[in-house]
């Protein structure tokens, strides 16, 4: 394996580290001319500290991802967010010195881009809505968990819910708990407390409603957990959303992205909750409208060159495999 280019990633390359952050590393490797011929070429190579599932990285852990050639250009042909990032980081961000193939990738960007980058913009606007309330249902189903436990205390699991005095844990005001009257077999129409779109029936016992609730809440990830922690908001879910947004409208309009990013101090504020989340909402929304716009105006072509990059595929792949051979590989097809 051959490495092309070793860059950072993440925070470093934004501009928005802390001395809790991570270190991130990417980079695109040539294959060895054994796996290219016997066609077992990594796709990915990953390295990094076990973690259990949704867990983060400890401050100054070390994740370290490699892409294949070819592996790198089918995610900036899909306008993939990491590829296009890589393709943009200044030398400052990059390790040692890179191989010639990479200055000729650089030199050719135009050839490389195209407006597809519009699916990362909606892909993470999504998320950031997706986090942002879920942290309030997580808070939503322990409240309701936490008042179905001492309910089964105190009435025992077998009562029915009606016992319970649902109205309680409406107290709190919460938008994910709330009451719907629905109608059951022969019209009889019976009142059920529904939480975070889970309905539980009065007539159904204060036990097997709070199984309910611990059920769902086993089902959350640890993200999520985290968001309701910090009063039920993914930070860095509405940092990643406007930074991108803000990169998509300028690489668009300009066919570039600047790295480290110009706004990062206020990136950095978003994703420390510094900022009212209202305002990152809107901001959020803004940038939707904002690529909008600038899709209807840019210059960046549908797709991108793929002929290009099957030949710089071609004929990096074909010089590893004839100079381990020891033949001259710049003949053409």
């Amino acid at each position: 394996m051959q490495l092309i280019v070793e860059m950072h990633s993440g925070s470093h390359l934004y501009g928005t580290s802390t001395a809790q952050s991570d270190l991130d590393y990417k980079g695109v490797f040539l294959p060895t001319a054994r796996d290219i011929l016997l066609q077992r070429v990594p796709a990915t190579i990953c390295e990094g500290p076990q973690k259990a599932p949704g867990q983060r990285n400890l401050p100054g852990a070390v994740d370290r991802d490699l892409f294949s050639l070819q592996r790198y250009l089918e995610l900036l042909a899909d306008g993939q967010t990491l590829a296009l990032e890589m393709l943009f980081a200044p030398d400052s961000a990059i390790i040692g010195n890179p191989h010639p193939l990479w200055r000729e990738i650089q030199a050719n960007r135009h050839r490389l881009l195209c407006r597809k980058v519009e699916a990362a913009l909606r892909y993470s606007q999504r998320q950031a809505h997706r986090f942002g309330i879920r942290g309030q249902r997580v808070n939503a189903t322990a409240m309701a968990r936490d008042w179905l436990r001492e309910a089964e205390r105190s009435l025992g699991p077998g009562a029915p819910l009606a016992d319970a005095d649902p109205d309680k844990v409406l107290e709190g005001d919460h938008p994910h708990i709330g009451f719907v009257d629905l109608q059951m077999p022969g019209g009889v129409q019976v009142r059920h407390l529904e939480v975070c779109g889970k309905k539980l029936s009065f007539q159904a016992s204060i036990g097997n409603a709070r199984d309910v609730m611990e059920r769902l809440m086993a089902e959350y990830g640890r993200r999520s957990l985290d968001s309701a922690a910090a009063n039920g908001i993914d930070w860095k879910s509405m940092a990643h959303a406007v930074r991108i947004g803000r990169q998509t409208v300028e690489l668009m309009m300009t066919g570039h992205i600047t790295l480290p990013r110009p706004d990062a101090m206020e990136i950095l504020a978003i994703r420390q909750g510094q900022v009212p989340v209202d305002q990152v909402e809107a901001i959020v929304e803004d940038m939707q409208q904002q690529a909008e716009n600038a899709a209807g105006t840019s210059h960046l072509p549908e797709q991108p060159d793929m002929l290009f990059m099957e030949e710089l595929i071609l004929r990096a792949y074909r010089a590893q495999v004839c100079e381990s051979i020891g033949i001259d590989g710049t003949a053409s097809d």
